[in-house]
C-alpha cells in the first residue's frame, strides 16, 4: 500500500522542484500575500469576528488557527521552505504580531472584482492592495520616527551638557529599537515576494449568475483587467518580485460537484464538473498571457506564473498512487 502523504506537502514538493528546475530564486527576505481562503491565515476571522471550530487546525495547530483548513495552508509550507516565519494577518493586531518578514492581506471569500452587497467578504483585491499601501506608509513612518529618536538620544548621550541626571534615555532607546523588531526593513518592500492566490470566487459566482459563454466573453476579461490594475499599482509602489498562482480545478471541489454534478453528463472521467474546469482553464490561459505581457512591460521585475491547476489536478487523477 502506498504511504499516505499530506496533500499540501506533496503540492509544495512539486512547487519547490519546479522552482529549482527553472532556477527560480527562493531567497526573499519577506512575503506580502494577497488572496482568499486558499491563503487566509486569520484575516477573515479577525475582520468579521468569525469563529472557527474543529476540525479546523487540528492536524498542526491543535485547534483553529484562523485558517479554513485542518492544518497548514500552501502559503505556510512555502514560507517554511523559504525559512521564513508563518505570516500574520494584517487585520489581526492581538498579541503584538510581528510583520518583520512580511504580512498577509488574504481574506476568505475575497474576489478580484469589487465586492457587492451579497459578497461574503468586503476585502477584495483592491482593498487588500490599499491595505498594503497603508501598511507600507505606516511602517516607513514609524521607522523614520524611531530612527530619529535613536539618533537624538545617541547624540544627547555623547553630549554630556544636555544630559539631565534625573532622566534616563534608556527606556525610550529600548522602545525605539524594539519597534524595529516587529517591522520589515524598508528595502524589504522592493526585495520581498508579492504572492497572489485569488480568482476562484470570481469564477464560482460568475458561473452561478451567467451563462458559460457570458463568463468567457465578459466576466473573465473584467476579472483579469482588475487584476492587472492592482499588479501595476503594486509595481508603482516598488514591488518587483511577483509569484502568481492560477486557479485550481474548481470543477473538482465537493461544493461544485454537489451543485452541478447530479447529471453524469456534466462530469468528466475523473468525476469533475466539465463546465467549471473549462472556464477555469480559459481564465488560467488568459492569466498566463497577462503575466507574460506584464513581464515584457516590466523588464526589471520577476513575474512567476505557477500552474496550480495542473499540480492539483494531477494529484486528483493519480490519487491511488499518491495514497
Amino acid at each position: 500500500m502506498a504511504p499516505k502523504l499530506s496533500f499540501c506537502k506533496i503540492l509544495i514538493s512539486f512547487l519547490i522542484y519546479r522552482s529549482f528546475a527553472f532556477s527560480i530564486d527562493f531567497n526573499y527576505p519577506a512575503i506580502f500575500n494577497f488572496g482568499d481562503s486558499n491563503s487566509d491565515t486569520g484575516g477573515y476571522v479577525a475582520g468579521v469576528a468569525y469563529h472557527l471550530y474543529p476540525p479546523n487546525g487540528q492536524t498542526y495547530f491543535n485547534g483553529p488557527s484562523g485558517r479554513f483548513c485542518d492544518g497548514r495552508l500552501l502559503l505556510d509550507f512555502l514560507t517554511e521552505a523559504m525559512d521564513l516565519p508563518l505570516l500574520n494577518p494584517y487585520l489581526d493586531a492581538i498579541g503584538t504580531p510581528s510583520f518583520a518578514q512580511g504580512c498577509n492581506f488574504a481574506v476568505c471569500g475575497s474576489s478580484i472584482l469589487p465586492a457587492i452587497a451579497t459578497s461574503p467578504s468586503p476585502y477584495t483585491l483592491g482593498p487588500q492592495v490599499a491595505q498594503f499601501f497603508r501598511f507600507k506608509a505606516r511602517v516607513l513612518e514609524l521607522q523614520a520616527t524611531s530612527n530619529l529618536a535613536v539618533q537624538i538620544i545617541s547624540k544627547n548621550v555623547l553630549n554630556s551638557k544636555t544630559l539631565n541626571g534625573s532622566f534616563s534615555y534608556a527606556p525610550i532607546f529600548r522602545a525605539a529599537k524594539r519597534l524595529n523588531k516587529y517591522l520589515p526593513a524598508s528595502d524589504y518592500f522592493e526585495k520581498g515576494l508579492y504572492m497572489f492566490d485569488i480568482g476562484q470566487n470570481d469564477i464560482t459566482v460568475a458561473l452561478f449568475r451567467s451563462s458559460f459563454g457570458q463568463v468567457l466573453a465578459f466576466n473573465i476579461p473584467a476579472i483579469l483587467s482588475n487584476f492587472e490594475v492592482e499588479v501595476k499599482n503594486l509595481y508603482e509602489q516598488g514591488a518587483r518580485n511577483f509569484w502568481i498562482h492560477n486557479t485550481g480545478p474548481l470543477g473538482c471541489t465537493p461544493f461544485i460537484i454537489d451543485q452541478f454534478g447530479a447529471d453524469p453528463s456534466n462530469l468528466d472521467e475523473v468525476g469533475c464538473v466539465i463546465k467549471h474546469n473549462h472556464a477555469v482553464k480559459y481564465f488560467n490561459l488568459q492569466l498566463q498571457v497577462l503575466c507574460s505581457r506584464l513581464q515584457g512591460l516590466y523588464q526589471d521585475a520577476k513575474i512567476t506564473f505557477v500552474d496550480i491547476f495542473a499540480i492539483k489536478h494531477n494529484l486528483l487523477v493519480d490519487y491511488a498512487t499518491l495514497g
